[in-house]
């Protein structure tokens, strides 16, 4: 197979040793402080997550894997977007599990807690890797305020989810969650309307 890193491209065999050579290019890239591992492309396909499972699963038809990386700022600025474009779908999805869990809390209920809670961890995980950038976006402390208030509904949340506090989960979704999400939403699209962010990239 091969594997391509900007302009390098290497030929090796298909093996496990394939999953060392990836992880010792990629951590020779991010020691410039300004780059970033994203994700792979392996033959075609966008990878985020859960990178060694699926190479092992699938190591004998592998052809190409591509390692992507990002500067820094892009990295924020495409992560502030996506979590913004996410946010905009969520909030109406949250809103209406409110309503369907005061009237009857459900199986239904449950699974969007479930999604709501996958969600909220990419989120926060934005939030640590943002902290200790060398640069934050525009409107930061408006956004940190809005992420700090996200982590304290969502502790909250996981409380009550805990004591299986049917009225007080939905109580928290309400009067917590949803506002801090509606907050996050405002502070991030005033953040990507600044574009001096992006330039001179480096």
């Amino acid at each position: 197979m091969q594997i391509i890193y900007d302009n390098d491209q290497l030929n090796i065999d298909n093996n496990i040793g394939v999953i060392n050579e990836i992880f010792n290019k990629v951590n020779m890239a991010i020691e410039n402080k300004n780059i970033v591992f994203s994700h792979l492309v392996i033959d075609g396909v966008d990878v985020y997550e859960n990178h060694v499972a699926y190479i092992e699963e699938r190591m004998d038809s592998i052809t190409k894997i591509e390692i992507i990386t990002r500067n820094m700022k892009e990295m924020i600025w495409e992560t502030m977007d996506s979590i913004h474009v996410y946010l905009k779908r969520a909030i109406p999805a949250l809103n209406e599990l409110v309503d369907e869990s005061y009237e009857n809390f459900s199986r239904n209920s449950w699974d969007g807690i479930d999604q709501l809670a996958e969600g909220m961890q990419w989120i926060l995980q934005f939030m640590t890797f943002t902290k200790t950038a060398h640069q934050q976006p525009p409107n930061w402390q408006e956004i940190k305020k809005s992420l700090l208030q996200c982590e304290t509904s969502f502790a909250q949340l996981l409380e009550a989810v805990e004591a299986k506090d049917t009225i007080l989960i939905t109580d928290i979704l309400s009067y917590e969650v949803t506002p801090a999400y509606e907050s996050l939403a405002n502070h991030l699209a005033i953040a990507l309307d600044d574009k001096e962010f992006l330039k001179n990239v480096n």
